[in-house]
Protein backbone atom coordinates (compact mmCIF):
# COMPACT_ATOMS: atom_id res chain seq x y z
CA UNK A 1 0.00 0.00 0.00
CA UNK A 2 3.00 2.59 0.26
CA UNK A 3 3.58 4.55 -2.48
CA UNK A 4 6.04 7.45 -3.30
CA UNK A 5 4.75 11.19 -3.55
CA UNK A 6 3.79 11.57 -7.55
CA UNK A 7 4.49 15.19 -7.89
CA UNK A 8 4.73 15.49 -11.55
CA UNK A 9 0.69 13.98 -12.36
CA UNK A 10 -0.83 17.45 -12.23
CA UNK A 11 -1.55 20.44 -11.21
CA UNK A 12 -4.82 21.81 -10.97
CA UNK A 13 -5.18 25.70 -11.56
CA UNK A 14 -9.18 26.97 -11.78
CA UNK A 15 -8.33 28.86 -14.97
CA UNK A 16 -8.61 25.69 -16.39
CA UNK A 17 -12.28 25.49 -16.16
CA UNK A 18 -13.44 26.65 -20.09
CA UNK A 19 -14.69 24.67 -22.89
CA UNK A 20 -12.77 22.44 -25.01
CA UNK A 21 -11.90 23.64 -28.91
CA UNK A 22 -14.77 23.69 -31.61
CA UNK A 23 -14.85 20.67 -33.82
CA UNK A 24 -13.32 22.15 -36.92
CA UNK A 25 -15.68 22.61 -39.38
CA UNK A 26 -18.60 21.90 -37.83
CA UNK A 27 -19.17 25.72 -36.46
CA UNK A 28 -18.31 27.10 -33.14
CA UNK A 29 -20.14 24.53 -31.12
CA UNK A 30 -20.21 27.41 -28.15
CA UNK A 31 -23.55 29.13 -27.33
CA UNK A 32 -23.19 30.67 -24.33
CA UNK A 33 -26.18 32.16 -22.70
CA UNK A 34 -28.39 30.48 -25.73
CA UNK A 35 -30.89 28.51 -24.06
CA UNK A 36 -31.19 25.18 -26.75
CA UNK A 37 -34.81 24.24 -27.29
CA UNK A 38 -36.12 20.83 -26.28
CA UNK A 39 -37.74 19.81 -29.71
CA UNK A 40 -35.71 21.67 -33.13
CA UNK A 41 -38.09 21.65 -36.13
CA UNK A 42 -36.00 21.14 -39.32
CA UNK A 43 -38.57 20.58 -42.08
CA UNK A 44 -40.62 17.47 -41.12
CA UNK A 45 -38.58 16.12 -38.90
CA UNK A 46 -38.05 17.08 -35.33
CA UNK A 47 -34.56 16.87 -33.58
CA UNK A 48 -34.94 16.50 -29.58
CA UNK A 49 -32.45 17.78 -26.94
CA UNK A 50 -31.38 17.05 -23.07
CA UNK A 51 -29.98 19.75 -21.05
CA UNK A 52 -26.81 18.46 -19.10
CA UNK A 53 -26.41 20.73 -15.96
CA UNK A 54 -22.19 21.13 -14.88
CA UNK A 55 -21.63 18.30 -12.85
CA UNK A 56 -18.77 16.02 -12.61
CA UNK A 57 -18.81 12.10 -12.46
CA UNK A 58 -15.90 9.23 -12.87
CA UNK A 59 -15.65 7.99 -16.41
CA UNK A 60 -14.59 4.82 -17.70
CA UNK A 61 -17.25 3.16 -15.93
CA UNK A 62 -19.73 0.72 -17.51
CA UNK A 63 -23.18 0.54 -16.10
CA UNK A 64 -22.45 -3.00 -14.62
CA UNK A 65 -20.39 -1.03 -12.19
CA UNK A 66 -16.74 -2.60 -14.44
CA UNK A 67 -14.46 -0.77 -16.05
CA UNK A 68 -15.50 -0.17 -19.38
CA UNK A 69 -12.93 -1.99 -22.14
CA UNK A 70 -10.26 0.10 -23.35
CA UNK A 71 -11.52 3.18 -21.12
CA UNK A 72 -9.37 4.64 -18.35
CA UNK A 73 -11.19 5.32 -15.02
CA UNK A 74 -10.40 8.91 -14.19
CA UNK A 75 -12.76 11.91 -12.59
CA UNK A 76 -13.97 14.43 -14.81
CA UNK A 77 -15.40 18.04 -14.73
CA UNK A 78 -18.16 19.08 -17.20
CA UNK A 79 -19.61 22.40 -17.74
CA UNK A 80 -22.93 22.65 -19.02
CA UNK A 81 -24.16 21.69 -22.35
CA UNK A 82 -27.10 19.98 -24.68
CA UNK A 83 -27.10 16.66 -26.33
CA UNK A 84 -29.22 15.44 -28.52
CA UNK A 85 -31.92 12.61 -27.13
CA UNK A 86 -30.80 9.67 -29.36
CA UNK A 87 -28.58 9.39 -31.97
CA UNK A 88 -29.07 11.49 -35.15
CA UNK A 89 -32.07 9.54 -37.03
CA UNK A 90 -32.21 9.00 -40.51
CA UNK A 91 -35.28 11.28 -41.03
CA UNK A 92 -33.31 14.01 -39.27
CA UNK A 93 -30.34 13.35 -41.59
CA UNK A 94 -32.14 13.49 -44.66
CA UNK A 95 -34.15 16.55 -43.78
CA UNK A 96 -30.38 18.21 -43.55
CA UNK A 97 -29.10 16.23 -46.18
CA UNK A 98 -31.53 15.22 -48.67
CA UNK A 99 -30.71 11.62 -48.63
CA UNK A 100 -30.47 8.83 -46.69
CA UNK A 101 -27.12 7.01 -47.20
CA UNK A 102 -28.11 3.98 -43.88
CA UNK A 103 -27.62 0.30 -44.38
CA UNK A 104 -31.22 -0.42 -43.13
CA UNK A 105 -33.54 2.30 -44.15
CA UNK A 106 -36.02 3.54 -41.32
CA UNK A 107 -36.83 6.84 -40.93
CA UNK A 108 -36.58 6.59 -36.95
CA UNK A 109 -33.47 4.53 -36.83
CA UNK A 110 -30.08 6.18 -35.90
CA UNK A 111 -28.12 7.03 -39.92
CA UNK A 112 -25.55 4.70 -40.82
CA UNK A 113 -22.68 4.44 -43.44
CA UNK A 114 -21.46 8.04 -42.50
CA UNK A 115 -17.93 9.31 -41.67
CA UNK A 116 -16.62 11.41 -39.33
CA UNK A 117 -16.43 13.93 -42.07
CA UNK A 118 -19.49 13.30 -43.44
CA UNK A 119 -20.89 14.45 -39.87
CA UNK A 120 -19.26 17.78 -39.83
CA UNK A 121 -20.77 18.75 -43.34
CA UNK A 122 -24.17 17.82 -41.48
CA UNK A 123 -23.28 19.41 -38.67
CA UNK A 124 -22.56 22.65 -40.43
CA UNK A 125 -25.63 22.72 -42.28
CA UNK A 126 -27.49 21.73 -39.66
CA UNK A 127 -26.08 24.95 -37.65
CA UNK A 128 -26.61 27.05 -40.59
CA UNK A 129 -30.46 26.11 -40.92
CA UNK A 130 -31.12 26.43 -37.59
CA UNK A 131 -28.67 29.66 -36.08
CA UNK A 132 -27.75 27.04 -33.25
CA UNK A 133 -23.92 26.18 -32.94
CA UNK A 134 -24.08 22.33 -33.43
CA UNK A 135 -20.65 20.18 -33.23
CA UNK A 136 -19.62 16.62 -32.40
CA UNK A 137 -19.60 15.45 -28.94
CA UNK A 138 -16.35 14.73 -26.55
CA UNK A 139 -15.96 11.76 -25.34
CA UNK A 140 -16.29 12.85 -21.94
CA UNK A 141 -20.19 14.75 -23.47
CA UNK A 142 -21.24 11.27 -24.92
CA UNK A 143 -20.36 8.85 -21.92
CA UNK A 144 -21.18 11.56 -19.07
CA UNK A 145 -25.08 11.68 -20.44
CA UNK A 146 -25.58 7.99 -21.70
CA UNK A 147 -24.25 6.40 -18.90
CA UNK A 148 -26.37 8.40 -16.62
CA UNK A 149 -29.64 7.80 -18.73
CA UNK A 150 -29.97 11.70 -20.02
CA UNK A 151 -29.54 10.62 -23.58
CA UNK A 152 -30.18 7.38 -25.32
CA UNK A 153 -28.46 5.03 -27.58
CA UNK A 154 -29.51 2.19 -29.96
CA UNK A 155 -27.43 -0.97 -28.36
CA UNK A 156 -25.98 -2.38 -31.68
CA UNK A 157 -24.38 0.85 -33.28
CA UNK A 158 -20.47 2.50 -31.96
CA UNK A 159 -21.22 6.33 -31.76
CA UNK A 160 -18.54 8.43 -33.42
CA UNK A 161 -17.09 11.66 -30.66
CA UNK A 162 -15.13 14.13 -31.21
CA UNK A 163 -11.80 13.03 -29.93
CA UNK A 164 -8.62 11.95 -30.86
CA UNK A 165 -7.81 8.37 -30.42
CA UNK A 166 -5.21 8.34 -27.48
CA UNK A 167 -4.44 6.55 -24.37
CA UNK A 168 -6.47 9.25 -21.75
CA UNK A 169 -4.00 10.05 -18.60
CA UNK A 170 -4.97 7.44 -15.85
CA UNK A 171 -5.64 8.80 -12.34
CA UNK A 172 -6.28 12.62 -13.79
CA UNK A 173 -8.86 14.82 -12.78
CA UNK A 174 -10.08 16.09 -16.34
CA UNK A 175 -11.93 19.30 -16.79
CA UNK A 176 -13.48 19.66 -20.00
CA UNK A 177 -11.19 16.82 -21.94
CA UNK A 178 -10.87 17.05 -25.45
CA UNK A 179 -8.02 15.29 -27.24
CA UNK A 180 -7.31 17.46 -30.37
CA UNK A 181 -4.51 15.42 -33.06
CA UNK A 182 -3.45 15.59 -36.53
CA UNK A 183 -3.59 11.89 -36.94
CA UNK A 184 -6.84 10.30 -38.05
CA UNK A 185 -8.30 7.93 -35.70
CA UNK A 186 -10.97 8.96 -33.25
CA UNK A 187 -12.73 7.52 -30.62
CA UNK A 188 -15.66 5.64 -30.81
CA UNK A 189 -17.71 4.43 -28.10
CA UNK A 190 -20.15 2.04 -26.65
CA UNK A 191 -21.14 1.78 -23.12
CA UNK A 192 -18.67 -1.25 -21.96
CA UNK A 193 -16.06 -0.38 -24.93
CA UNK A 194 -13.89 2.02 -26.02
CA UNK A 195 -12.16 1.20 -29.67
CA UNK A 196 -10.70 3.74 -32.57
CA UNK A 197 -12.10 4.25 -36.00
CA UNK A 198 -10.76 6.06 -38.81
CA UNK A 199 -12.10 9.61 -39.89
CA UNK A 200 -13.05 8.54 -43.25
CA UNK A 201 -14.76 4.96 -42.77
CA UNK A 202 -18.03 4.21 -43.35
CA UNK A 203 -19.65 1.09 -41.65
CA UNK A 204 -23.44 0.00 -40.85
CA UNK A 205 -22.73 0.11 -37.10
CA UNK A 206 -21.46 3.68 -37.11
CA UNK A 207 -23.63 6.80 -36.20
CA UNK A 208 -23.20 9.63 -34.07
CA UNK A 209 -25.11 12.40 -31.08
CA UNK A 210 -25.20 16.28 -31.59
CA UNK A 211 -24.25 18.41 -28.91
CA UNK A 212 -24.45 22.27 -28.29
CA UNK A 213 -21.69 23.82 -25.69
CA UNK A 214 -23.97 26.37 -23.61
CA UNK A 215 -20.89 26.69 -21.35
CA UNK A 216 -22.90 26.76 -18.07
CA UNK A 217 -20.13 27.28 -15.73
CA UNK A 218 -19.08 24.92 -13.25
CA UNK A 219 -20.38 25.50 -9.52
CA UNK A 220 -18.56 27.33 -6.99
CA UNK A 221 -19.49 23.96 -4.81
CA UNK A 222 -17.94 21.68 -7.80
CA UNK A 223 -14.40 23.89 -7.82
CA UNK A 224 -14.59 23.43 -4.36
CA UNK A 225 -14.77 19.79 -4.05
CA UNK A 226 -12.74 18.65 -7.02
CA UNK A 227 -10.28 21.87 -7.25
CA UNK A 228 -9.76 21.51 -3.65
CA UNK A 229 -10.12 24.36 -1.49
CA UNK A 230 -9.19 24.81 2.46
CA UNK A 231 -11.49 22.20 4.58
CA UNK A 232 -14.81 23.91 5.40
CA UNK A 233 -15.73 23.77 9.30
CA UNK A 234 -18.95 24.03 11.11
CA UNK A 235 -19.56 25.75 14.83
CA UNK A 236 -18.51 22.37 16.70
CA UNK A 237 -20.60 20.56 18.95
CA UNK A 238 -20.20 17.96 21.90
CA UNK A 239 -22.07 15.62 19.03
CA UNK A 240 -24.95 15.03 17.12
CA UNK A 241 -27.17 12.75 15.38
CA UNK A 242 -28.32 13.61 11.62
CA UNK A 243 -31.39 11.89 10.07
CA UNK A 244 -30.85 11.42 6.17
CA UNK A 245 -33.82 9.58 4.65
CA UNK A 246 -34.23 6.71 6.45
CA UNK A 247 -30.66 6.66 7.16
CA UNK A 248 -29.00 8.30 10.80
CA UNK A 249 -25.53 9.47 10.85
CA UNK A 250 -23.73 9.66 14.28
CA UNK A 251 -21.47 12.25 14.86
CA UNK A 252 -18.70 12.18 17.89
CA UNK A 253 -17.52 16.04 18.91
CA UNK A 254 -13.40 15.99 19.52
CA UNK A 255 -12.38 18.37 21.61
CA UNK A 256 -9.00 20.24 20.11
CA UNK A 257 -5.93 19.72 21.24
CA UNK A 258 -2.16 18.92 20.96
CA UNK A 259 -0.60 15.78 20.44
CA UNK A 260 2.39 13.65 18.95
CA UNK A 261 1.97 13.03 15.64
CA UNK A 262 3.69 9.58 13.36
CA UNK A 263 5.17 6.97 14.13
CA UNK A 264 5.73 7.67 18.61
CA UNK A 265 7.09 5.05 20.95
CA UNK A 266 3.77 2.48 20.88
CA UNK A 267 3.71 2.33 17.32
CA UNK A 268 7.08 0.22 17.96
CA UNK A 269 9.36 -0.98 14.82
CA UNK A 270 6.47 -1.25 12.33
CA UNK A 271 6.63 2.66 12.08
CA UNK A 272 7.69 3.18 8.63
CA UNK A 273 9.67 5.87 7.33
CA UNK A 274 6.68 7.84 6.25
CA UNK A 275 5.68 8.39 9.58
CA UNK A 276 8.83 10.27 10.70
CA UNK A 277 9.73 12.24 12.23
CA UNK A 278 6.97 12.54 14.63
CA UNK A 279 6.29 15.97 15.57
CA UNK A 280 3.63 18.30 17.11
CA UNK A 281 0.68 18.88 15.95
CA UNK A 282 -2.51 20.85 17.42
CA UNK A 283 -5.79 20.75 16.30
CA UNK A 284 -8.85 22.61 16.54
CA UNK A 285 -12.42 21.09 17.90
CA UNK A 286 -14.06 19.15 15.43
CA UNK A 287 -16.71 16.48 14.29
CA UNK A 288 -16.15 13.10 13.02
CA UNK A 289 -18.42 10.60 11.86
CA UNK A 290 -19.09 7.67 14.53
CA UNK A 291 -18.44 4.81 11.55
CA UNK A 292 -17.31 4.36 8.47
CA UNK A 293 -20.30 5.92 5.44
CA UNK A 294 -22.43 2.42 4.93
CA UNK A 295 -23.87 1.27 2.22
CA UNK A 296 -27.39 2.27 3.35
CA UNK A 297 -26.43 5.74 3.61
CA UNK A 298 -24.85 5.78 0.30
CA UNK A 299 -27.77 4.48 -1.54
CA UNK A 300 -29.91 6.92 0.52
CA UNK A 301 -28.04 9.86 -1.02
CA UNK A 302 -26.52 8.81 -4.32
CA UNK A 303 -29.65 6.34 -5.35
CA UNK A 304 -27.58 3.43 -6.48
CA UNK A 305 -24.33 1.37 -4.85
CA UNK A 306 -20.83 1.09 -6.61
CA UNK A 307 -19.71 -2.27 -7.71
CA UNK A 308 -19.17 -4.90 -5.02
CA UNK A 309 -22.09 -2.96 -2.70
CA UNK A 310 -25.54 -5.07 -1.92
CA UNK A 311 -28.21 -3.21 -0.33
CA UNK A 312 -29.14 -6.44 1.49
CA UNK A 313 -26.07 -5.53 3.20
CA UNK A 314 -26.57 -1.68 4.63
CA UNK A 315 -24.78 -1.76 7.07
CA UNK A 316 -21.29 -2.54 5.71
CA UNK A 317 -18.95 0.46 5.19
CA UNK A 318 -19.60 1.26 1.21
CA UNK A 319 -16.20 0.58 -0.48
CA UNK A 320 -15.23 0.71 -4.04
CA UNK A 321 -15.03 4.48 -3.96
CA UNK A 322 -12.48 6.80 -5.02
CA UNK A 323 -11.27 9.48 -3.83
CA UNK A 324 -13.16 11.89 -6.26
CA UNK A 325 -16.22 9.52 -5.39
CA UNK A 326 -16.37 10.70 -1.90
CA UNK A 327 -16.32 14.48 -2.72
CA UNK A 328 -19.47 13.63 -5.43
CA UNK A 329 -21.05 12.29 -2.25
CA UNK A 330 -20.45 14.99 -0.10
CA UNK A 331 -21.67 17.59 -2.61
CA UNK A 332 -25.16 15.82 -2.30
CA UNK A 333 -25.32 15.04 1.09
CA UNK A 334 -24.26 18.54 1.98
CA UNK A 335 -27.21 19.95 -0.97
CA UNK A 336 -29.63 17.75 1.23
CA UNK A 337 -28.66 18.29 4.53
CA UNK A 338 -27.63 21.68 4.22
CA UNK A 339 -24.61 20.92 6.53
CA UNK A 340 -20.78 20.98 5.41
CA UNK A 341 -19.53 17.61 5.62
CA UNK A 342 -16.24 17.36 4.40
CA UNK A 343 -13.68 14.36 4.55
CA UNK A 344 -11.10 14.86 7.23
CA UNK A 345 -7.84 16.13 7.47
CA UNK A 346 -4.89 13.59 8.33
CA UNK A 347 -4.32 15.70 11.38
CA UNK A 348 -8.32 15.30 12.70
CA UNK A 349 -7.95 11.36 11.75
CA UNK A 350 -5.02 10.26 13.58
CA UNK A 351 -6.05 12.74 16.36
CA UNK A 352 -9.35 10.98 16.44
CA UNK A 353 -8.12 7.28 16.18
CA UNK A 354 -5.91 7.92 18.85
CA UNK A 355 -8.73 9.14 21.35
CA UNK A 356 -8.32 12.83 21.41
CA UNK A 357 -7.33 14.62 24.86
CA UNK A 358 -8.43 10.73 26.25
CA UNK A 359 -6.02 9.01 24.53
CA UNK A 360 -4.56 5.63 26.35
CA UNK A 361 -1.66 5.71 23.74
CA UNK A 362 -2.37 2.28 22.59
CA UNK A 363 -1.39 0.87 19.15
CA UNK A 364 -4.26 0.79 17.32
CA UNK A 365 -7.15 2.92 18.01
CA UNK A 366 -8.82 1.89 21.07
CA UNK A 367 -6.78 -1.42 22.58
CA UNK A 368 -3.27 -2.92 21.92
CA UNK A 369 -4.87 -5.91 21.00
CA UNK A 370 -5.96 -5.90 17.11
CA UNK A 371 -8.72 -9.07 17.39
CA UNK A 372 -11.01 -6.11 19.78
CA UNK A 373 -11.13 -3.33 17.68
CA UNK A 374 -10.23 -4.75 14.21
CA UNK A 375 -11.76 -6.52 11.02
CA UNK A 376 -8.11 -7.49 9.74
CA UNK A 377 -6.82 -10.36 7.55
CA UNK A 378 -6.87 -13.15 10.47
CA UNK A 379 -10.46 -12.59 11.48
CA UNK A 380 -12.46 -10.87 8.26
CA UNK A 381 -10.73 -12.96 5.32
CA UNK A 382 -10.13 -9.68 3.55
CA UNK A 383 -14.22 -9.01 3.09
CA UNK A 384 -15.76 -6.00 5.32
CA UNK A 385 -18.12 -6.30 8.07
CA UNK A 386 -21.01 -4.55 9.34
CA UNK A 387 -19.93 -1.32 10.93
CA UNK A 388 -19.73 -1.47 15.02
CA UNK A 389 -18.93 -4.85 15.02
CA UNK A 390 -15.67 -4.32 17.68
CA UNK A 391 -14.88 -2.31 20.38
CA UNK A 392 -14.79 1.65 19.90
CA UNK A 393 -11.77 3.90 21.38
CA UNK A 394 -11.81 6.35 23.75
CA UNK A 395 -14.27 8.55 22.14
CA UNK A 396 -16.77 6.27 20.94
CA UNK A 397 -15.49 6.28 17.50
CA UNK A 398 -15.57 2.36 16.05
CA UNK A 399 -13.56 0.46 13.12
CA UNK A 400 -10.49 3.40 12.87
CA UNK A 401 -8.38 0.15 13.07
CA UNK A 402 -9.55 -2.18 10.16
CA UNK A 403 -12.57 -2.52 8.15
CA UNK A 404 -12.04 -0.02 5.42
CA UNK A 405 -9.54 2.24 4.51
CA UNK A 406 -10.49 5.53 4.72
CA UNK A 407 -9.50 8.95 2.83
CA UNK A 408 -8.18 11.47 4.43
CA UNK A 409 -9.01 15.35 2.59
CA UNK A 410 -5.08 15.88 2.31
CA UNK A 411 -2.23 14.83 -0.16
CA UNK A 412 -0.20 13.05 0.45
CA UNK A 413 3.52 14.55 1.73
CA UNK A 414 6.11 13.84 3.68
CA UNK A 415 6.07 15.34 7.50
CA UNK A 416 8.33 18.20 8.65
CA UNK A 417 9.84 18.87 12.30
CA UNK A 418 7.78 22.01 12.64
CA UNK A 419 5.24 22.24 15.55
CA UNK A 420 2.07 22.96 13.44
CA UNK A 421 -1.72 23.55 13.77
CA UNK A 422 -4.53 22.63 11.85
CA UNK A 423 -2.08 21.15 9.24
CA UNK A 424 -3.85 20.86 5.80
CA UNK A 425 -1.50 19.27 2.58
CA UNK A 426 -2.64 20.29 -0.35
CA UNK A 427 -0.11 20.02 -3.34
CA UNK A 428 0.04 19.26 -7.03
CA UNK A 429 -0.36 15.73 -7.34
CA UNK A 430 -2.97 13.04 -7.45
CA UNK A 431 -1.83 10.98 -4.37
CA UNK A 432 -4.16 11.22 -1.26
CA UNK A 433 -3.25 9.79 1.89
CA UNK A 434 -5.65 6.64 3.26
CA UNK A 435 -5.72 5.44 6.85
CA UNK A 436 -6.53 3.03 9.23
CA UNK A 437 -6.04 -0.47 7.15
CA UNK A 438 -8.83 -2.75 5.76
CA UNK A 439 -10.31 -6.25 6.75
CA UNK A 440 -7.33 -7.09 3.91
CA UNK A 441 -4.62 -5.87 5.92
CA UNK A 442 -2.17 -7.41 8.37
CA UNK A 443 -2.43 -5.95 11.90
CA UNK A 444 0.13 -3.59 11.50
CA UNK A 445 -1.12 -1.93 8.94
CA UNK A 446 -4.40 -0.89 11.05
CA UNK A 447 -2.15 0.94 13.45
CA UNK A 448 -3.02 4.13 14.54
CA UNK A 449 0.08 6.46 12.66
CA UNK A 450 0.10 4.43 9.41
CA UNK A 451 -0.31 6.08 6.18
CA UNK A 452 -0.34 5.06 2.49
CA UNK A 453 -0.59 7.25 -0.28
CA UNK A 454 -2.79 6.69 -3.08
CA UNK A 455 -4.41 7.85 -6.34
CA UNK A 456 -6.99 9.96 -6.07
CA UNK A 457 -9.18 8.17 -8.71
CA UNK A 458 -8.41 4.37 -7.51
CA UNK A 459 -10.98 1.74 -6.17
CA UNK A 460 -11.11 -1.01 -4.31
CA UNK A 461 -12.92 -3.49 -2.22
CA UNK A 462 -11.50 -2.03 0.47
CA UNK A 463 -11.69 1.32 0.17
CA UNK A 464 -14.12 3.99 2.03
CA UNK A 465 -14.23 6.98 3.97
CA UNK A 466 -15.96 8.92 7.14
CA UNK A 467 -17.78 12.04 7.22
CA UNK A 468 -16.21 14.98 9.42
CA UNK A 469 -17.37 18.71 10.35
Amino acid sequence: MKSNIAKSLFAIVPAMLMMAASCGNSGSGDATGVEVPSEIQIGPAVLKMVNVEPTSFTSGIAPSGIKAKGATIRQVVLSGYSISAAPVSQEVWTAVMGSNPSSTQSAELPVDMVSYKDCLKFIAKLSKMTGIPFSMPTEAQWECAVLSGKSAVAEKFVEMCEDTFVDTPAQELAIDPLEVGKITQKVARQKALRTVYEDYSKSPLYTFHVVVNTKVPVTEEIKRAFIDKDPLRENVSAGEKIKVGSQLITMIGVEGGTFEMGGTKEQGKSAGEDEKPVHEVTVSGFEIAQTEVTAGLWLEVMGSLPYGNKDSEPNKPVVNVSWYDCQEFLLKLNALTGRKFRLPTEAEWEYAARGGRYSRHTTLSGSIYTVQVAAYIDNASSKVVPVKKYLANELGIYDMSGNAWEWCQDSYAPYSEAAVTDPYVNEPGEMRVMRGGSAASRWDACRVSNRSGIPASSMKGTFGFRLAL
